[in-house]
């Protein structure tokens, strides 16, 4: 039974009011008296509005987060890029502007740097490791088929510490040399009198030919009539060895930023390059651009 417990209280005019506090409720049972509970749990269909506010919010926050992830990808990836474009302009100036033998056995004679453009620039960079991967790129290839280690949209070329057939022309590029970028080989000093590839570093309008670039292997060399890809390349084995058919430039035709892949310039630039414009950079003397539109990739996203 609620009982009730009065007393005087005082007010500021003198007058007494009573104050009724009534005490909360309390069971008998078995001669003790018990609290009467209280409900502290959610019902139902309120916790079911809480998961549905959460997944809105999800819903919301995550294509946003994830576009954040990738941009930060990006700017990461053009700081690497710009690193190995320093390296080249250190190269340059202190060889009279002359860059780098050709690097790419040939047999016979004819002998090469081991270690490729890596170790040949290493006197310009403190620590490979932090800039020889893009951040969209940086597990070893899971290409078992060729002696390439090709890599991919989300793979670097080559395996950490495992070199490649010894027979093969692509061995010195292994092993310790490794990465998601790639060298121009046009830009080097050629082994033989092609008159194509540029060898100086100080030419005109330096600011469209590329040095390194995004890259499924460790070099390429594109050509003017090298074809558009049918479709979206992605996996290693979307990508010809040895750039067969006119598929040279696929090897940097890599969509790892948004419709794009990102590489460094003569001029020591870096930037972002929509893939359709591959095929208008001056890559070698002679190419002729070609003038690629998004409407000739309709696969891309």
């Amino acid at each position: 039974m609620e009982r009730e417990k009065r007393w005087p209280s005082p007010c500021p005019s003198g007058r007494v009011y009573e104050a009724v506090v009534s005490q909360e409720a309390r069971i008998q049972k078995g001669g003790r008296h018990v609290d009467t509970p209280r409900r502290n749990a959610f019902t139902l269909i309120e916790l079911l509005v809480v998961v549905g506010i959460v997944a809105l919010l999800l819903a919301i926050l995550l294509p946003g987060l994830q576009r954040a992830r990738q941009q930060a990808r990006g700017v990461i990836c053009l700081h690497n890029l710009k690193q190995w474009g320093l390296a080249t302009a250190q190269y340059a100036s202190e060889w009279d502007g002359i860059l780098w033998c050709e690097s790419y056995p040939q047999g016979g004679e004819i002998k090469t740097v081991a270690g490729d453009w890596m170790a040949m620039l290493g006197p310009y960079y403190q620590d490979v490791d932090a800039i020889r991967c893009c951040p969209a790129a940086t597990k070893p290839s899971v290409d078992y088929e060729s002696t390439e280690m090709r890599g991919d949209i989300d793979h670097a070329w080559g395996r950490p510490h495992e070199a490649s057939d010894p027979s093969s022309r692509d061995f010195v590029s292994k092993g310790a040399y490794w990465g998601s970028y790639g060298m121009n080989r046009w830009v080097t000093d050629p082994l033989d009198s092609d008159e194509r590839y540029w060898k100086y570093a100080f030419e005109k309008n330096t600011a469209d030919i590329p040095v390194f670039v995004d890259c499924i292997h460790w070099h390429l060399r594109p050509r003017d009539d090298d074809k558009l890809p049918g479709g979206p390349l992605r996996t290693f084995s979307d990508f010809p060895e040895n750039g067969r058919g006119g598929t040279d430039i696929w090897r940097t035709f890599l969509e790892r930023h948004s419709r794009a892949t990102q590489g460094c310039f003569l001029d020591g630039s870096s930037r972002k390059i929509p893939l359709w414009t591959l095929w208008d950079l001056r890559w070698h003397r002679r190419f002729q651009r070609q003038g690629y539109t998004p409407a000739h990739l309709s696969f891309l996203k």
